[in-house]
């Protein structure tokens, strides 16, 4: 398993804390159809990776959908060393924000999977198939109760939430599916506070993920995320402090957002 590809999934574990929280009505989205972001991907003072994330309208088995799509490749001193080229994406029911199926393209150096995972929200069943290497591996399912989210589907859930119906130290409880595995976590607001970000000073929510024992991240809150305190709700950067040391991703532009110009 690759640094790059750990730090892609420390970013995305935070998009996947949204999915209890206090929503806006989901017929008003904060986010829109079109919308494009880009990230840069920083290992202490160098820059290792580029990603971008992509929003569209499609329909799929009947249902009006998002897409909803982020990729990553490296970047700086690492691609001397190594070549990424990862890819995640769903396709999310526009009427509840769950996901149909999920997917993933991990291409990093000799390593490669490609990941499908279907949720069955009426069965609430999961199925997960799996190659590496050309090799199929057995189909597996897992049963669950309640809505679930994937990793994406919390991303446009986590555009929603309210976050000025919550006050500092309030925590949300949930759980999550990734990789198999059935996750309990939970998300603390700490505040509102003025930040300095890649894309000026901003108004931001400060939250921290509560994570499970893991051997990816170090420290009683490993993860720090601020979300633009506005109507956008961007994420403007996430710090992760990694068993290989302290890791961020900082939003540095975006085009066809809702409520605001582009910014490249």
């Amino acid at each position: 398993m690759k640094v790059l590809f750990l730090l892609y999934f420390g970013i995305m574990t935070v998009c996947s804390f949204a999915q209890t929280a206090i929503y806006e009505n989901l017929a008003a989205n904060n986010f829109v159809s079109g919308e494009q972001l880009k990230f840069n991907l920083n290992y202490g003072w160098f820059n290792i990776g580029s990603a971008s994330l992509h929003v569209s309208d499609t329909v799929f088995e009947n249902c009006d959908a998002y897409q909803v799509e982020i990729s990553g490749q490296t970047a700086g001193f690492l691609s001397l060393f190594t070549k990424v080229d990862d890819t995640w994406g769903a396709f999310i029911e526009k009427a509840d924000l769950l996901p149909l199926v999920s997917y993933s393209d991990i291409n990093e150096g000799n390593y490669t999977r490609r990941d499908e995972v279907f949720f069955d929200k009426h069965a609430n069943k999961i199925k997960v198939d799996k190659i590496r290497r050309n090799k199929i591996n057995p189909t597996k399912y897992f049963d669950y109760k309640g809505d679930m989210n994937d990793l994406m589907s919390g991303y446009l859930k986590l555009r929603n939430i309210n976050f000025n119906d919550l006050r500092p130290s309030d925590t949300i409880n949930f759980k999550a599916f990734y990789d198999e595995i059935f996750y309990d976590f939970g998300l603390v607001y700490k505040g509102k506070k003025l930040v300095k970000s890649k894309v000026g000073k901003r108004m931001a929510h400060q939250v921290r993920p509560i994570l499970p024992d893991n051997d990816i991240f170090r420290g009683e809150a490993p993860i720090t995320a601020w979300i633009s305190a506005d109507k956008d709700q961007l994420p403007l950067r996430i710090e992760a402090q990694m068993f290989f040391g302290h890791a961020t991703c900082n939003l540095v532009g975006y085009e066809n957002i809702k409520f605001a110009e582009d910014y490249k």
